[in-house]
């Protein structure tokens, strides 16, 4: 496999001093490649397709169809080339946020109706934010309903339609969807995790087979896995 070459930019960027990096890191991760063993036995190495595929431009949700970003890809398969993604991604999460911070709107961020919204009111004080004290006050000292309506939506939730559905988002770690199955009550019936981190970890085989022991601690920090989603 021929050696990689990556963009300046990615390697020293003037403006964000933490986006740079020093040849020894560089040089630490570059070339931690997969490779597997053909039908003859050759060592064949993997260059992936540059193919940008992501939940929030195939299947958008939260209204992220109207923003402008772009998914990162790199062609090279070594640990240094899934850092630079990693790298691009919080460039165009900043992008996102920018965007967000112009279009922001003010007014309200609840429904009214006090039936169907958390009841919690948040404020801002002397910890810089807080459950609202004239909230507390009202339903600790003035109405016996109001603080009925608290408990009742916090420990029995909301009688949801009996159905099943799939629904996943973009996080950080790739795709993480939710299978809930609804009985009609307050509670789901079945949840099923679909954890990117428990997908990414099944890569580790292939991407440690043949290397070194000190290149499995460069080759796992490179998929970024939490275990704690593995355990779902």
């Amino acid at each position: 496999m021929g050696e990689a070459s990556y963009p300046e930019d990615l390697l020293y960027h003037p403006e964000h001093d933490w986006a740079r990096i020093d040849a020894a890191a560089q040089e630490a991760t570059l070339g931690i490649t997969w490779y597997a063993q053909d039908a003859l036995g050759e060592v064949v190495f993997f260059e992936l397709p540059a193919v940008g595929s992501a939940v929030r431009k195939d299947e958008p949700y939260a209204g992220y169809e109207e923003f402008d970003f772009d998914v990162p890809t790199e062609s090279g398969s070594d640990c240094f080339a899934r850092y630079l993604v990693r790298m691009r991604e919080m460039r165009e999460s900043l992008r996102i946020v920018e965007q967000c911070l112009e279009r922001l709107p003010g007014g309200p961020v609840k429904i009214e109706d006090p039936k169907l919204r958390w009841p919690g009111d948040l404020s801002v004080g002397p910890d810089g934010i807080g459950n609202s004290p004239e909230y507390v006050k009202h339903i600790m000292e003035e109405s016996m309903e109001a603080l009925i309506n608290h408990f009742k939506i916090v420990t029995q939730g909301y009688q949801v339609p009996a159905g099943e559905v799939y629904t996943p988002v973009e996080s950080p770690r790739g795709e993480l969807g939710y299978y809930i199955v609804s009985d009609g009550g307050a509670r789901p019936y079945r949840v099923r995790v679909r954890d990117p981190s428990f997908v990414n970890l099944q890569t580790l085989p292939a991407m440690v087979e043949g290397q070194l022991v000190a290149d499995t601690v460069a080759c796992i920090a490179s998929v970024d896995p939490v275990m704690g989603g593995v355990d779902r």
